[in-house]
């Protein structure tokens, strides 16, 4: 398995799902925040979905790499 973490875009809804309850978010980096919010017990069974992305669940989100495409490609020098 790779240490790099997956790259995702920002822009865009984000869904917390826990348990029955689900949390709208205006960003992935709002639905991550709030994750880290939840008693570990939660966060466990949590997940995330972006809007047209698949679900992520607690294993995964912890290893999100989250920063807008524009930020992305700034650093890269584009």
């Amino acid at each position: 398995m790779s240490d790099q973490k997956p790259f995702l875009d920002t822009v865009g809804a984000a869904i917390l799902f826990n348990g029955p309850i689900w949390i709208d978010c205006s960003t992935l980096q709002e639905a991550v925040m709030e994750w880290y919010r939840l008693p570990p017990e939660q966060a466990q069974r949590a997940s995330i979905r972006l809007i047209g992305d698949p679900l992520y669940h607690a294993a995964e989100i912890v290893r999100l790499d989250y920063r807008p495409k524009a930020a992305e490609a700034y650093r890269a020098g584009v």
